[in-house]
């Protein structure tokens, strides 16, 4: 491998360098991109209608892209119901989008494949694999699995980075939700994201609903939040979250239910199990919430007036939460409307958590079953 090269920081900062280039503006860039969402929800037509507008060029959702030749490995389906959806999205179908219907598995001959693709198709600029389940070998229980996500998506982000395109993969979410961080929500471990340039979450407010949210978020594009809504066999925007509203739906609803009961109860002492149970949230897992209550104690407990403190006996762990007397609770307001009036009056001092950065997803993992937690 030879020795590592270092480059010295004035040399660096006036370097001339190109940067990634935009494939949808303010969304989608060169580099690996990452899309997880339910099954079944509309994932395939979400990033078919994409493929037809970026290589004609055309605008998606009213934003510009940049036009290139786009190649589709559709790998759930058969060529007829390719071409059904095709003709379903768009009467002139462009000449510089490709389609396959099968190919090899990562670590194996995918990558290869995909390299004689970008020969025999040069112009190619954007690669959707569709999707990834269909590329992988069932990681086994011996393996690491953060370390082998990382791995097999890192060869694929590899291609991307040499060629200069966009290799866009589609994923699919499960079914606990992490309740907190969207992104933790994606199938696999956050080795995952921690690879990907891009990262989306597309998630259904109804199974059999026709409304959808995608969550975005990037190195290199903007967070964004858009609602959606299913138009017969498109996905249209309805409404784009701010970025202060992005930053405030950070915090996790579990978090404001426990400040209304403190502000109702005035205190709380039991296990995180009973703490789920009081505030009506059978959702959340106990481990999960025990990590809320330490993540979210400087930024919104601790301004508020209430502590927090665990506490480890030999017959059990339990936690103690308490409002202090100068805090009122008779104000007539929710949890939300506290919080968001306390920030305003401290001028950001207690500022909303953003997103962790693509660094910060590895601590996002799992807490081991055997972890000791106070429930």
């Amino acid at each position: 491998m030879g020795k590592i090269q270092l480059i010295d920081a004035e040399t660096l900062y006036y370097k001339p360098l190109e940067h990634p280039k935009m494939l949808i503006d303010g969304v989608l860039s060169d580099g690996l991109a990452i899309m997880a969402g339910d099954s079944k929800i509309g994932k395939s037509w979400m990033v078919l209608w994409m493929c037809l507008q970026i290589s004609k060029g055309e605008p998606v959702w009213g934003l510009p892209t940049r036009k290139t030749d786009v190649g589709y490995l559709a790998l759930e389906d058969l060529e007829w119901r390719g071409q059904q959806r095709m003709q379903d999205l768009t009467d002139t179908p462009p000449e510089n989008l490709h389609f396959g219907f099968s190919c090899g598995q990562l670590g194996a001959e995918l990558e290869s494949q995909i390299e004689d693709v970008l020969k025999d198709y040069p112009s190619t600029g954007l690669l959707f694999i569709d999707t990834l389940q269909m590329v992988r070998d069932n990681v086994s229980a011996k393996v690491n699995a953060y370390a082998q996500d990382y791995k097999d998506l890192s060869s694929l982000k590899k291609i991307a980075d040499n060629h200069g395109i966009c290799i866009f993969v589609v994923h699919h979410t499960r079914k606990e939700r992490d309740g907190g961080n969207i992104f933790n929500d994606m199938t696999g471990s956050t080795g995952i994201m921690g690879v990907a340039d891009t990262g989306m979450i597309l998630r259904k407010e109804d199974r059999f609903g026709d409304n959808a949210t995608l969550c975005i978020t990037g190195r290199d594009v903007e967070e964004k939040k858009l609602k959606m809504q299913m138009c017969g066999v498109k996905w249209e925007i309805t409404e784009e979250l701010s970025a202060d509203d992005l930053r405030k739906e950070r915090i996790p609803d579990f978090v404001f239910k426990v400040v209304d009961f403190l502000f109702e109860h005035r205190q709380f002492e039991g296990t995180v199990t009973e703490l789920l149970a009081a505030v009506g949230n059978t959702e959340l897992k106990p481990n999960v919430a025990s990590k809320y209550l330490t993540r979210f104690y400087s930024e919104v407990f601790a301004p508020m007036g209430i502590t927090y403190e665990y506490r480890k006996t030999a017959a059990a762990r339990t936690i103690s939460l308490m409002l202090n007397d100068g805090a009122d609770g008779n104000d007539g307001l929710s949890g939300t409307e506290r919080l968001a009036s306390l920030r305003a009056q401290n001028d950001g001092i207690s500022s909303f958590p953003v997103l962790p950065s693509q660094a910060s997803f590895a601590s996002w993992e799992e807490v081991d079953d055997d972890e000791e937690l106070p429930f």
